[in-house]
């Protein structure tokens, strides 16, 4: 076994990892990748590990699914033997101490088949977790708790090695192994998209209103109006396409049988108002920022919120997803005091993001016309391959991911004004090309869910 004081493994969608470090570079310019463990998953160092997480903790990327220390590196060989390595290993980790009576703690096993040449393991993730989590109950009274553990015990292997480390689950940014939270199928479920919907709600802890109206854009299937409706909010479903025959029959549902810009020209000029106004249209990032930034005038002022998912495109010659959605949280911010963006697991190539507090319309700023120039960013001595791409970084007004929701969190109490982001640089994928972008082709087609 070694040690090690300054390590920690960051997880991200494989294809905004680029993008994770470099938020994380910003925050702490000690950062250094010190290689891909897996996609989605790089080993970094930086100076001083619990500081670092402490910062980003109360930060909250964008990108950044999950941070956990590596206090400790274990050799492992697959067979039996490595669950009383591991368990003798943790006992000697520094944050141990943490582990104590009454504490409420979980035992959190990633196991990486990074080599399938050397055949199946002689555990699972979940037989780890159970030993391991038996074991420290018994011995010093603490309280195993997997849905909402104060402490965490981050255990990710590969085919050789063991990365092991303690930490709180507000300072790994997620109370989730990796940040993946999962969601159980049910008979009732309509579609997939149901899933963004609960872990937005649980990651930036909004709260739905018990009643009051909601307005959901592009809502075929009819994932997410069924869980409106669930909640017992009357909702308007605007879509061309026909709804699940399920809801047919729902009280409170009207379902509008056309496109989006239609329905909501005819909302703006008739003063309708929206307790919550939900979108997951398949459509150019900045075009649905326009389409929300319209709607702003329907959501109640007081403590109306909207969520929407925002697509971007995958980077190629020319095109760059992250000044795509730069652009997009612009206008956002043009009409609303508060806007949050993160990238959840369920999220595919998306963003989604929460606004609240709808500016006037008399006193909303002007969002200035994104420049059509190139501009070189400022190389990143940390490692020449990774993207140099920073994100908008928005201060969060509710409880942090993984703390349990105090009386008073919530949207719905806040009274946060808006934050000051930091300005995206571009990534390296833009400075493969000096010409101009192509301008993107403006759809409002509905993304059904």
């Amino acid at each position: 076994m070694s040690t090690t004081e300054n390590l920690c493994l960051v997880t991200a969608q494989p294809e905004f990892i680029d993008a994770a470090l470099a938020e994380l570079h910003a925050l702490d310019q000690s950062l250094t990748d010190e290689g891909e463990i897996a996609p989605g998953i790089s080993l970094c160092r930086v100076q001083d590990v619990a500081r670092f997480m402490n910062i980003v903790s109360k930060t909250h990327p964008t990108f950044t699914r999950h941070l956990a220390p590596v206090q400790a590196i274990v050799d492992i060989d697959n067979s039996e033997d490595d669950l009383g390595a591991i368990a003798l290993a943790t006992v000697q980790l520094p944050g141990f101490a943490q582990i104590e009576r009454g504490t409420h703690f979980a035992v959190q096993s990633r196991l990486l088949q990074t080599d399938k040449s050397q055949g199946p393991r002689a555990y699972s993730g979940g037989q780890i977790n159970k030993t391991l989590a038996e074991a420290l109950a018994e011995e010093t009274g603490a309280i195993e708790d997997i849905k909402k553990p104060q402490v965490i015990i981050s255990l990710l292997c590969t085919m050789q090695k063991g990365y092991l480390g303690i930490s709180t689950a507000e300072d790994n940014l997620s109370a989730w192994p990796g940040g993946a939270r999962h969601y159980a199928q049910t008979k009732e479920q309509i579609s997939r998209a149901e899933f963004k919907l609960l872990e937005a709600l649980e990651v930036f802890g909004v709260i739905l209103p018990s009643h009051g109206q909601a307005l959901d854009l592009g809502a075929a299937p009819g994932g997410w109006t069924r869980l409106l409706l669930d909640a017992g909010l009357q909702v308007i479903a605007v879509d061309p396409a026909r709804l699940d025959p399920r809801l047919e029959q729902r009280k409170g549902l009207e379902h509008y049988r056309g496109y989006a810009e239609d329905y909501l020209e005819d909302a703006v000029q008739q003063g309708k108002q929206y307790d919550l106004i939900v979108n997951d249209m398949r459509m150019d990032a900045r075009e649905a920022a326009r389409l929300i930034s319209k709607a702003a005038s329907c959501l109640r002022t007081e403590d109306g919120f909207m969520i929407s998912v925002f697509k971007l495109p995958h980077a190629a010659l020319g095109i760059d997803p992250f000044v795509n959605l730069k652009e997009a949280l612009q206008i956002l911010r043009g009409s609303y005091n508060i806007v949050q963006a993160h990238q959840l697991f369920h999220n595919r190539q998306e963003i989604t993001v929460v606004a609240a507090q709808p500016i006037p319309q008399k006193r909303r700023p002007q969002p200035n016309r994104p420049s059509q120039g190139r501009i070189q960013p400022p190389q990143r001595p940390y490692q020449e391959r990774r993207s140099q791409t920073q994100r908008s970084t928005s201060t969060r007004w509710v409880q942090k991911p993984g703390q349990p929701r105090e009386q008073g969190q919530g949207i719905r109490q806040s009274g946060s004004t808006r934050s000051q982001g930091q300005q995206s640089q571009r990534s390296s994928y833009q400075r493969r090309s000096q010409s101009p972008r192509p301008a993107q082709p403006r759809t409002t087609r509905p993304e059904h869910h």
